[in-house]
């Protein structure tokens, strides 16, 4: 069955909702260590406070992810994108709100809780798109969220003027008038007659959920290409920081820097190139073409203990990021391909619940690998996770159109 293109209503709306999950993960960046230092007054145990709280929101979407994939294929991805954006924008009020660590990590858990909309999200433009137009989309949220990345963090720095809690009132109220939005413009992308029939307990199991979405050999290949690559790229995040400052003596300001660079080149590549790239390479080879671009920055990276160079970082950074960029979409796009309508939900579910898994441990393996063997380890160790991913997902055959030959 073809699917019938979205509506530009209903495509605005959900880059708008993507743009607002990556803003929520961001926009606290610059004002977090402030509102820990409230509550924690020791440098170190702030460290590991903000380390814990980033990891719970990881954690908690894991759990909810699945969840909230199987009841959209149940329910419908409507009522499951509105309950995703009030969630959030309740959270944000509650982190805001503060008082305690305890009201911190409530209002972070409850984002986490219903940030595992964003495998809804994707399963609805499974729905909506036919399978040509469906990696374009793909793309445009990609697009969209390294847009979130830049815009968040200057947002809360620029609102933070106002007060530590004014960034999380803000993200609260643009949820809420997202909501609003969606409640008239977005309509439903999956009809009764394709949801799945019945309903238990077992459908609020996330083990039992992410066990059933992953059950195809082929999803749990692609899947595990995915979590190869998520891996190590989460590791990075706290290594390129430390060696920044370590090696080039960087300070913050510096270091933010290169995550504006990755963000530019996220909506430079997912927002202009990636269609085109499609035609001509087909999604399998656009994905592997993303592998091979992060591997060579990601050496890049572990060779600049040897040759410092502001020159080799950035240009490190640039293929990493459009690796990343291209490689995203296009794996999901695969993923999309490779499952039935009534199972969108479950399967995009249960693979960002494995995302989200590789995000908490990710962080945590990388401050140890970098602290006992040093910047070019950890980073050789990625490329490495990366190479083999490239070979996994090179031995997997038919999940792919055939390219457009000139």
């Amino acid at each position: 069955m073809t699917a019938p293109n979205l509506k530009k209503s209903s495509v605005y709306f959900l880059l708008v909702t993507t743009f607002l999950f990556a803003l929520g993960m961001s926009l606290a960046f610059p004002v977090l260590p402030f509102i820990v230092s409230q509550y924690v007054s020791d440098t170190g145990m702030q460290a590991i406070v903000i380390s814990i709280l980033g990891a719970s929101y990881a954690l908690l979407s894991f759990f909810s992810a699945p969840v909230m994939g199987t009841l959209s294929d149940l329910f419908g991805r409507r009522p499951v994108l509105m309950l995703a954006l009030l969630g959030s924008a309740i959270g944000y009020v509650i982190f805001g709100i503060g008082g305690s660590l305890f009201m911190l990590f409530l209002g972070r858990c409850l984002d986490g809780l219903t940030a595992g909309g964003m495998g809804t999200l994707f399963a609805y433009v499974s729905d909506s798109t036919s399978e040509e137009d469906r990696g374009k989309v793909f793309g445009q949220i990609g697009a969209t969220v390294g847009a979130g990345l830049i815009a968040g963090p200057a947002l809360g720095g620029l609102l933070s003027h106002l007060s530590l809690s004014a960034p999380m009132y803000a993200a609260a109220a643009i949820c809420l008038l997202n909501l609003l939005w969606g409640y008239f413009v977005l309509p439903e992308s999956l009809p009764r007659e394709r949801r799945s029939r019945t309903f238990d307990l077992k459908h609020l199991n996330p083990f039992v959920q992410l066990k059933e979405g992953l059950a195809s050999p082929l999803v749990r290949r692609l899947v595990t290409v995915a979590v190869m690559f998520t891996l190590p790229f989460s590791l990075m995040q706290i290594a390129q920081p430390l060696m920044s400052r370590d090696v080039l003596h960087w300070d913050a300001a510096h270091v933010g820097t290169v995550f504006m660079v990755a963000g530019v080149c996220d909506i430079i590549v997912q927002g202009f190139l990636l269609s085109w790239l499609f035609k001509r390479w087909g999604e399998k080879g656009v994905a592997q073409t993303g592998l091979v671009l992060g591997i060579i920055g990601i050496i890049g990276m572990a060779l600049l203990p040897l040759f410092p160079s502001v020159v080799l970082m950035y240009a490190s950074v640039v293929l990493i990021a459009l690796g990343e960029g291209v490689f995203n979409a296009a794996l999901t796009t695969l993923i999309s391909l490779a499952v039935p309508e009534d199972e969108q939900g479950r399967t995009q579910g249960g693979v960002h619940a494995m995302n989200e898994l590789a995000q908490v441990v990710g962080p945590l393996v990388g401050g140890q690998l970098y602290s006992r063997f040093g910047a070019s380890a950890s980073f050789g160790t990625c490329a490495g996770l990366i190479v083999l991913a490239l070979g996994v997902l090179t031995g997997t055959h038919k999940v792919s159109r055939e390219p457009v030959t000139a």
